[in-house]
């Protein structure tokens, strides 16, 4: 409230300061003039020099100090003009309210409620040098009929100029709103294009490494396709048959190949994208059905906590969880595999986890794992893509999450995803923003959302 009261904008200082700078030069010419037409004047010593130089010094300020004219220039322009009026009061009453000190006095009170910048100030202002004027007149030797009008007309000039000055408050106020919401607008629309705009970035870096990966891939099984049908050529002319048909089985081997790398581009390719989603999805029924889909005698998968009902698409939920059961089945050297599956409730976000006690996984290779097409140098698995990893990535991204592995080789690993409950809970940004009000409805709704949750 203090910085409000003092604080002035760009307009309200470049439209003062020429003001004040006339008062400077102004008030020194005109005591001039009255002491050459009323010889018998009374002043107050060095009162008018004086003013003159508080007012020369308070339009230099704001060149020499302007940020901190900005926060509090409006307490100086308030006590320079206030000391101003009490000062032509006074001199006014010395010198027995003559007309010309009058006048004077009624054009400064007038002015100096336009150069306020806030309503306390006015009030202030006027109050102060109407009570001021009011004991001056009560101490003179004046008529009561003389003395009321000059209080009516002080009064007058007080009320218009106050409606003149209120008006001007009420109308910047109204720009001032108008700026702050429109800047809130620029500021809004900017985070969305820088949005925008990194997603777009991040979709072209996804679509170079995809290209590249995927002609990388591609070429690969082809070369060996044509490497395979020239040799199988050369064995049919030469009439090595049983050679040729080693060739060829060689040759049909690599179709599947080629099979699953394109049914993993396709897979990465579609349908992984942020679906809008109204209903609660329960996490329980989605991994009861993959649990007994996966358990045999030789996987034990245990789900260690009941999962949360969370605003994600069913199907997208069925491939992360399905690609993280198989490459903790798929990548385990042990005669037993067993796998772990639970939800941390944190304070913001819902942390997910799929634990085995696999081979593990080398710290230098934790960021492969979830690129398009990387399988590890030890995976000789022929029904391996390496897309199964990149697609659980994909998929958590586009939801607003991030996943994360740790690892010890020969110990198992252990894969985290999260999600921010402001993105998976049904209206729980609103929820968030009403509990700040009442600790008691605080209270009941977090037990609410966990029930719930639950």
């Amino acid at each position: 409230m203090f910085r409000t009261f003092g604080a002035m904008d760009d307009f309200e200082l470049r439209s003062s300061r020429p003001v004040l700078l006339l008062i400077s030069p102004g008030l020194y010419l005109y005591s001039m003039v009255i002491g050459h037409l009323d010889p018998d004047r009374v002043e107050l010593d060095w009162a008018s020099e004086i003013l003159s130089l508080l007012f020369l010094v308070v339009w230099l300020a704001p060149f020499f100090f302007t940020s901190w004219c900005q926060r509090y220039f409006g307490y100086i322009v308030f006590a320079a003009l206030t000391i101003f009026a009490h000062y032509l009061i006074i001199t006014t009453a010395l010198n027995q309210f003559h007309l010309s000190y009058l006048l004077g006095t009624y054009v400064v009170l007038f002015g100096g409620i336009l150069l306020l910048n806030h309503r306390i100030w006015i009030i202030i202002y006027t109050f102060s040098s109407f009570v001021h004027l009011l004991v001056q007149l009560r101490s003179a030797d004046f008529s009561p009929s003389d003395g009321g009008a000059i209080l009516l007309s002080l009064a007058t000039i007080f009320v218009f100029s106050t409606f003149i000055q209120n008006g001007f408050i009420r109308y910047k106020y109204k720009l001032r709103k108008q700026n702050i919401d429109l800047e809130s607008k620029i500021k809004q629309r900017t985070k969305a294009h820088e949005k925008q705009a990194k997603e777009l970035s991040v979709k072209n870096r996804e679509l170079e490494e995809f290209a590249y990966v995927v002609s990388h891939d591609m070429k690969s099984p082809l070369r060996y396709v044509h490497s395979l049908g020239t040799w199988i050529l050369e064995d049919i002319n030469d009439g090595r048959l049983e050679q040729g048909k080693v060739n060829l089985q060689l040759l049909m081997d690599q179709v599947p190949q080629m099979d699953l790398l394109v049914d993993g581009i396709l897979k990465y390719s579609l349908g992984i994208e942020k679906k809008t989603v109204t209903t609660l999805l329960d996490l329980n029924e989605v991994l009861d059905g993959l649990i007994r889909a996966n358990s045999s005698d030789k996987v034990v998968i245990e789900k260690d906590s009941s999962l949360p009902r969370l605003l994600l698409d069913k199907t997208q939920m069925i491939q992360v969880f399905q690609n993280l059961i198989q490459n903790a089945i798929k990548y385990n050297d042990k005669p037993i595999a067993y796998i772990n599956i639970g939800v941390m409730d944190k304070i913001d976000r819902f942390t997910f986890y799929i634990q085995d006690n696999g081979m593990g996984i080398a710290p230098e290779h934790f960021d492969r794992v979830f690129k398009l097409f990387q399988k590890l140098d030890e995976d000789k698995r022929k029904d391996s893509s390496g897309i199964g990893l990149a697609v659980v990535n994909k998929i958590v991204s586009k939801n607003g999450g991030e996943i994360w592995l740790k690892s010890n080789e020969g110990e198992g690993t252990s894969f985290y995803f999260s999600f921010f409950k402001e993105d998976v809970l049904l209206n729980f940004g609103n929820k968030k923003i009403r509990r700040n009000h009442c600790p008691t409805r605080r209270a009941h709704e977090i037990m609410g959302f966990v029930l719930g949750a639950i």
